[in-house]
This record gives C-alpha cells, sequence and structure tokens, in this order.
C-alpha cells in the first residue's frame, strides 16, 4: 500500500444511497408535520418551492459573509439545512402564534429579532441544534430516502487499512444532521480518525479550501495522501487542486467518454495528479495500489 493517509468520499463511494426530493408526496408528508408540529401552514407546492428559495438565499449570503469575513472566495458554499427548516417555519407564524412555536422550536423569545423571525445561525459560533428541528430533519431524510446500504467490500477495505496501520479520513458533502446517523447506522461511524463534512465547514469539494481543513488539522504529508471517491468533478477535482493523488470508484457505471469529459474539464498539469481508475468500482481494489 502506498499510501499513508486515505482520504473518502460517503456517498457513491462508501454507502450506496437513493435519495428524491422532488416527489411530491414527500413534500406533502413535510407540509402536514409542519402544520402538526409548528402550527406553519404550507402547501406541498408551496413548500418546495419556498424551500429552494431559502436554499438560494442561505448559499448567497453564505458566499458574501465568507468573503467579507474570513477572506475566502469560492463558487462552492454550503449551508446547513436547519437553516432553511427553521426560516421556513419562522416565515410561517404571526405574533399570536409565536409563543408557541418558539417553545416547540427550543428557541427563547430573546432568541427572535425585531422583526419576529427567527435569526437561525451565527457563523461564528457552534450552532445549537434544537430536538424539534433534529427530530424535522430526520424525518425529512428518513421520508427522501428509499436506499442506503455499504458497498460489498467495503468493510474489509477499512478493516485492511487499519490492520496496516493506515489513517482512514471522510471528506464528504454532506449535510452532518444527516450523515452523522447514516455513518452509525451502516456501521461506519468508528472507521474513521477523523470525519469532515460541509456543512460544518461552510465550504465543499471541489473547493480546496475544504481540504485544507482535513490536512492542517492533521498535519498530514500530502505526498502520503490518496483522495477515493467516485464523482471526478467533485472527488478526483478537490484532491488535483491539492496537490494530492486520487483514485477514480467507478461505482454508478460512468462511461469512459463522459470520464475522459470530466478529466478534460478539470484541465490536470501535473500528470501524476491523474486519478487511478478503478471502472468497476471494486473499493477491495485501492488495497493493491
Amino acid at each position: 500500500m502506498t499510501f499513508d493517509n486515505y482520504i473518502f468520499d460517503l456517498y457513491g463511494t462508501l454507502i450506496d444511497i437513493h435519495t428524491d426530493e422532488k416527489q411530491h408526496g414527500l413534500w406533502q408528508d413535510m407540509a402536514a408535520y409542519l402544520q402538526c408540529q409548528f402550527g406553519a401552514d404550507y402547501t406541498a407546492k408551496e413548500l418546495r418551492k419556498r424551500y429552494l428559495e431559502i436554499c438560494a438565499l442561505e448559499e448567497e449570503t453564505l458566499t458574501f459573509y465568507l468573503k467579507k469575513n474570513r477572506g475566502i472566495t469560492t463558487r462552492y458554499p454550503e449551508i446547513r439545512i436547519s437553516w432553511v427548516w427553521t426560516r421556513l417555519i419562522a416565515e410561517k407564524i404571526n405574533s399570536e402564534a409565536s409563543e408557541f412555536t418558539n417553545s416547540r422550536l427550543g428557541h427563547s423569545q430573546a432568541d427572535i429579532d425585531a422583526g419576529g423571525a427567527y435569526l437561525p445561525h451565527k457563523y461564528d459560533q457552534e450552532e445549537y441544534i434544537t430536538p424539534q428541528i433534529q427530530a424535522l430533519c430526520t424525518y425529512f431524510r428518513n421520508t427522501s430516502r428509499d436506499k442506503l446500504v455499504k458497498y460489498e467490500g467495503v468493510e474489509r477495505t477499512l478493516k485492511e487499512l487499519k490492520r496496516y496501520g493506515k489513517k482512514i479520513y471522510l471528506l464528504s458533502n454532506a449535510q452532518k444532521l444527516f450523515t452523522v446517523k447514516e455513518l452509525m447506522d451502516t456501521g461506519l461511524y468508528g472507521y474513521f480518525n477523523g470525519i469532515f463534512i460541509s456543512s460544518e465547514a461552510m465550504i465543499k469539494k471541489p473547493d480546496p479550501a475544504f481540504m485544507d481543513i482535513l490536512i492542517s488539522k492533521y498535519r498530514l504529508d500530502k505526498s502520503k495522501c490518496v483522495m477515493i471517491g467516485n464523482d471526478i468533478s467533485s472527488d478526483v477535482g478537490v484532491a488535483a487542486r491539492s496537490g494530492i493523488r486520487s483514485i477514480f470508484l467507478n461505482t454508478y457505471d460512468v462511461s469512459d467518454k463522459d470520464i475522459n469529459k470530466g478529466l478534460r474539464q478539470l484541465d490536470i498539469r501535473d500528470k501524476e495528479l491523474f486519478p487511478v481508475i478503478i471502472s468497476d468500482g471494486n473499493i477491495e481494489k485501492i488495497l493493491s495500489l
């Protein structure tokens, strides 16, 4: 085994998952949930439309904040899903219902601004997630998801890497409120020496700033690291931009034409940073590299 540090993507790499956030039934269920639990009255169509609008607004606000306050210019901000749901609830609550709803959210009146809208996040502080919002987000994920299984060979691969003293890290474009539970449900949580989720970093792959958080925290030698993932743009992209080698697992049966197109778009200048391609997506093959 050539490397000391193995940095894995999660979805499509270690876990085979399928979600569908476009299905009308999902938004009907979520509208009913918001009405029952928080007194927020939406139709399914209205809820999905406003959900997408708030996601876009939050991304715009976060992008501005990162540039102004942290000097980070990025096209890849990562918002937290809790911000969106908290705002959706707050927008539907009038003054008569606000005390009831705030108690359901787990917030006091001191958390509410002068206009009556809850301020769901402060970028420079650790976010406190109330049990009510955690339950809402879990319900949303469980209702939208119809598949969650480990790929064949994943546990054997991780165990072998551990047996040989290798360090294992996770670098995932994901929501912490979803991902931690799914790692536990699939029995993978305990394998990692470090877990990095984009919603916590507020930036995602392929921005190398996300990778840099991992590298800096553990003071890793990039020449001894490898990124393993199933997405050319995101996983191979973040590795190449960070000066790290990569392995592409073709778990979604991407055509050679599309793989080559994706690599051309990355415009990788250093030949050593071209990925090793495992065409059949068999993760166990990384053990022989």
